[in-house]
């Protein structure tokens, strides 16, 4: 495994990695940051994604990528002032349109965070936390750099990924679930935490798969294709 932080060389993408699909994909923006990096990646393999902070533009959306750096409490406010609140909530909860969430993006998915002690979207049931890892520790805090992950159960986003594949991590708080029938994937640093989560149409990734090489590509191209 990649020690945290090294970098690797070799072609980033496969040619044979492209959609057919002409699923609408949003990728919101709230001013959180890593937006242009996911649309490149979307646009390399075929997908049609637009970057908005339009109300009408989510609303009219096949399938949405919630992205996110930064702080949970700051996204949320800036959420509610661009009047998105609302449109996510009737997208996913009630039109059930699929949903990614990415780093924060997933993290924003809770019931609350320990980051500001501000409730989030509430669609899970979870909270999140921020790592509690000794000084001592190996492990320091945030989480950067490669890690594997643990596929805990069959979905149609981790379709042709591998078992322990290796995933680029980039943050200080994780959830903590309280539905163990949600977790997808999980990861070992210092504590196990979930890496990744799905309930019926809305899924999160803890790691950033736009930063992922091959198979972070995978996991997008899946998300646009399911």
């Amino acid at each position: 495994m990649r020690r945290a932080g090294e970098r690797t060389t070799g072609r980033v993408f496969n040619l044979y990695l492209k959609t057919s699909s002409c699923a609408r994909i949003v990728i919101v923006d709230y001013c959180t940051g890593n937006l242009n990096s996911i649309k490149r990646t979307l646009d390399r393999i075929g997908g049609l994604s637009i970057i908005s902070s339009q109300v009408k533009d989510v609303s009219a959306a096949d399938k949405i990528i919630l992205p996110g750096v930064g702080h949970f409490a700051k996204a949320m406010v800036n959420l509610k002032e661009l009047g998105l609140f609302d449109v996510l909530n009737e997208a996913v909860l009630i039109k059930r349109k699929a949903v990614l969430g990415i780093c924060l993006g997933m993290e924003l998915m809770a019931i609350t965070s320990e980051e500001g002690n501000t409730p989030g979207l509430q669609w899970l049931d979870a909270g999140a936390v921020r790592f509690k890892i000794s000084a001592s520790a190996p492990h320091k805090v945030p989480h950067m750099g490669w890690n594997r992950i643990q596929i805990t159960k069959a979905s149609a986003l981790m379709k042709d990924v591998a078992d322990q594949s290796e995933f680029y991590f980039a943050h200080s708080y994780h959830l903590k679930i309280n539905d163990e029938s949600d977790l997808l994937n999980e990861t070992e640093y210092g504590v196990r935490f979930p890496s990744a989560v799905e309930r019926n149409n809305i899924f999160g990734v803890q790691y950033h798969p736009e930063k992922s090489h091959h198979t972070g590509v995978k996991v997008l191209k899946n998300f646009i294709d399911m």
